[in-house]
């Protein structure tokens, strides 16, 4: 609530869901590219080199969301 019309407050307000947006698109990849590999991996059965590749970029998209 915004008792006295803020603009301050509604500006805060407005970049505060601009950067959780950032965040959830960022989860929302890490979960695809999660859900992708992990069809993959029981649908082809992918070989060792490319399973370390694919969990290196699984780990690297999760640190960078963390």
């Amino acid at each position: 609530m915004n008792p006295n019309n803020n603009k301050h407050f509604n500006d805060e307000a407005l970049r505060i869901n601009r950067m959780l947006k950032k965040e959830n698109d960022k989860l929302r990849d890490v979960i695809k590219e999660v859900d992708e590999y992990i069809l993959h991996y029981v649908v082809y059965n992918i070989d060792s080199a490319e399973e370390d590749r694919q969990l290196g970029r699984i780990q690297q998209l999760i640190r960078e969301v963390l």
